[in-house]
């Protein structure tokens, strides 16, 4: 596309999505990191560095035996114990409450590793405090935002998580996910797609199994979009939200809904997405439904928050927005350096 309104690359870094997960995924698995015995494991990490948590959460979550928690908090979760693994995800290295979760888990003598680009993470992990990776994007994400950088914590993440025997899959499947990925993507007319959401407050729907992917392709719009977006995801959403799409009366006007349908859902999902989008029609409201190409639940996890990122960021080209400074975050952070007493 090219567009002088994106002066941080935000674009490359999204074409660069994939090359960005086997980038960080082949450093991570040449990296220190070793197997380790554990009860449970807990993922400490903010904005888009939880989101490479919150997809794998979902991407195990019909398999997984035992504890995973992805923790956006300072310190850690009470369950946390010499037992547990501790994987501090932060992109910059200086996340405060990351952290503050790595002093918790010293206390408590938790097993610790961590994943960063630099900082203060960085800085633990390279003394050999503690083992980890220190990616080294390349030229994937020119902004160095976390934002623009998902393919790079996923990566980091889904490499550490196997090298310390928490996951079970191979490279080769990797590999086929991002190659299917690819592909999908060639198929989204977004240029299209981001018009029938311009000026619309976007409200995301899926299934409870691909909540973590939602939650990472809410971010995205929110980020890279500037725009306020929600995000919510059934069954439990038509336990509340049906009473509640008439009033304020502008939410019929400017909230456009987006269902992420999946042919893993179970079968009684989809009866209801099929009742739910009746119901929509009856009370008025406007949707679309996008049923994810993916394979494998591998793809899907990783094809809604790039979907996402590429709704994001033609919104914000089609408001005239550069999608890359983050003006606000930034001076929220340093308020917070000021006084961090």
């Amino acid at each position: 596309m090219g567009n002088n309104l994106d002066s941080l690359g935000i674009e490359k870094a999204l074409e660069m999505f994939p090359e960005q997960i086997k980038t960080a995924f082949d450093q991570a698995m040449a990296s220190n990191i070793e197997k380790v015995d554990f009860d449970s494991v807990v993922i400490s990490g903010m904005g888009g560095s939880s989101n490479a948590g919150k997809i794998i959460e979902s991407l195990i979550s019909d398999s997984f035996n035992k504890p995973f928690v992805v923790f956006n908090d300072y310190g850690l979760p009470s369950l946390v114990n010499q037992n547990t693994l501790v994987v501090l995800n932060s992109y910059s290295g200086n996340t405060e409450e990351t952290l503050s979760a790595y002093e918790s888990a010293k206390k408590v003598g938790a097993k610790v590793i961590g994943i960063t680009t630099g900082g203060k993470l960085a800085e633990i992990i390279n003394s050999g405090v503690i083992k980890g990776v220190v990616v080294n994007n390349g030229d994937t994400n020119p902004s160095g935002y976390p934002k623009s950088g998902l393919g790079l914590s996923f990566g980091a993440l889904f490499g550490s998580l196997i090298k310390a025997g928490i996951l079970n899959f191979s490279k080769e499947e990797l590999l086929n996910s991002l190659t299917e990925l690819t592909e999908i993507r060639k198929s989204w007319n977004m240029e299209s797609i981001s018009k029938d959401f311009e000026k619309k407050v976007p409200v995301l729907f899926s299934s409870k199994s691909l909540l973590g992917p939602l939650n990472a392709g809410r971010n995205a719009i929110c980020e890279i979009g500037r725009t306020f977006t929600l995000f919510f995801d059934f069954p439990e959403v038509n336990h509340v939200l049906l009473e509640a799409t008439q009033k304020p009366d502008f939410i019929k006007d400017n909230f456009k809904y987006l269902f992420f349908e999946s042919e893993f859902d179970y079968p009684r999902i989809k009866l209801i997405y099929k009742i739910t989008k009746e119901i929509f029609d009856k009370q008025g409201l406007s949707y679309q439904s996008y049923l994810l190409q993916g394979k494998t639940k591998l793809t899907q996890v990783l094809e809604i928050p790039h979907f996402c990122a590429w709704l994001g960021f033609y919104l914000s080209i089609i408001e005239g927005v550069d999608p890359g400074p983050e003006p606000w975050i930034i001076e929220l952070k340093n308020l917070l350096s000021k006084n961090s007493g």
